[in-house]
């Protein structure tokens, strides 16, 4: 018996290199011999030789060794089995990918004279698989994508399958099916497990209406804050219609919720121009929606572009003012900032990293009142353009005291 394990674990080992040889042979592998389809085929070929070979011997293996032996053997301890797996799926589904891009199918048209006679084809961009982190909000949308993409291609194994949807999840998603081994057999398994787990309309719906119902107020009237406050309603509203959820009569009940996170001029603005059309029927949510959308594109229109600085550029500004008014040197009192003081500058660097510990400094801007770790200035170090003053930087080939950075 020891024998027959012996022989096993010697062919695994030999398949494992050659297919190991095989991946290293195809990076090397000029792009020019990498775009002929029968070198691709031949190619696909050899390898499905391999890893019968293999899975063959692992069998085989199984059968002669008990569950206490295997508990011991290295190339079950270490999982072996499923990293030469890997390998497979890794090289076959690239390789499949070449040929297929190289072998367009033809058979789609009546007419291949067309496709002859073209001076040029137009290559789309391959669509990107999605991914899932385990919101149930985004579950419906990577639901359909992943369904149309991989769970219903005919063309790809189980294999395949269930190896996309291990690399298209990640967060709580992807502890759940983290002990599901990648096997053929497992692909049902992994799929029906995400399914039962995500696929729960209450729960979205739960979801959907709680984005709805915490929507931010607008603090006052601004283009940005009304977009974001349209898009959001727009995207939640459709995302209910798509679980069938009927939202035809929910008109006053969004206009009204809506309408209290509007700034109190717009929402001033929308009472008079709703009144004026009918003071006696309710306005729908297409009324709402048409008056945000020309509301923000006449305020994009009409608001000067030096009023439009970012939050950042805004809190940079108060930082900086901040700081202009209280420019009196923490070391020798005088007028001017910690950086053009002389007596500062005179210190070793030792003494101004201590100095600025001692007086509990930015070691970045070297202001008051804050750390390193939340200092907005834009700026580091000249020399290693790490997040401390130049005049902090410890040069390496000294002995000093380390760099205190976050």
């Amino acid at each position: 018996m020891a024998t027959q394990a012996d022989q096993m674990l010697s062919i695994l080992e030999d398949t494992a290199s050659l297919l190991k040889k095989t991946q290293i042979n195809l990076k090397k592998c000029p792009k020019e011999r990498l775009s002929k389809p029968g070198y691709l085929q031949t190619r696909i070929q050899t390898i499905e030789e391999y890893w019968n070979t293999f899975k063959k011997a692992h069998q085989e293996l199984l059968k002669c060794t008990t569950r206490e032996q295997r508990g011991v053997i290295s190339y079950f301890v270490n999982e072996e089995f499923f990293h030469q797996e890997d390998l497979y799926i890794c090289m076959m589904g690239d390789l499949k990918d070449l040929l297929t891009a190289k072998t367009p199918d033809l058979s789609s048209t009546s007419n291949t004279s067309c496709i002859e006679h073209s001076p040029m084809k137009v290559k789309l961009p391959s669509i990107k698989l999605p991914t899932f982190s385990g919101n149930y909000e985004e579950w419906p949308t990577f639901k359909d994508l992943f369904i149309s993409l991989i769970h219903e291609c005919t063309k790809l194994s189980d294999i395949e399958k269930i190896h996309y949807l291990k690399t298209s999840v990640t967060g709580e998603a992807a502890l759940l099916l983290k002990h599901i081994q990648p096997t053929s057999a497992n692909y049902i398994q992994a799929w029906e497990s995400l399914t039962h787990r995500y696929n729960n309309k209450r729960i979205i719906v739960n979801a959907l209406l709680k984005r709805l119902f915490a929507l931010k107020k607008c603090s006052h009237q601004s283009a940005v804050q009304l977009k974001v406050l349209l898009d959001t309603t727009s995207e939640i509203i459709n995302s209910l219609k798509n679980l069938n959820v009927n939202t035809d009569s929910w008109d006053p009940l969004i206009v009204f919720l809506v309408a209290q996170k509007l700034d109190p001029e717009s929402h001033k603005e929308w009472e008079q121009a709703a009144y004026s059309v009918n003071s006696e029927d309710l306005s729908t949510w297409k009324d709402l929606r048409e008056f945000l959308e020309a509301t923000f594109r006449a305020l994009e229109l009409v608001t000067p572009a030096s009023s439009t600085r970012t939050t950042k550029e805004r809190v940079l500004h108060v930082t900086t003012s901040e700081n202009e008014k209280k420019k009196s040197c923490v070391l020798c009192k005088d007028v001017h900032t910690l950086c053009h003081c002389n007596a500062f500058n005179k210190m070793t660097i030792k003494e101004r990293g201590e100095h600025v510990k001692t007086n509990k400094l930015c070691f970045n801007c070297l202001g008051a009142g804050h750390s390193v770790f939340k200092c907005r200035m834009p700026m580091s170090c000249r020399i290693c353009k790490r997040r401390h003053h130049t005049l902090l930087h410890q040069p390496k080939n000294t002995s000093a005291a380390p760099q205190v950075e976050p």
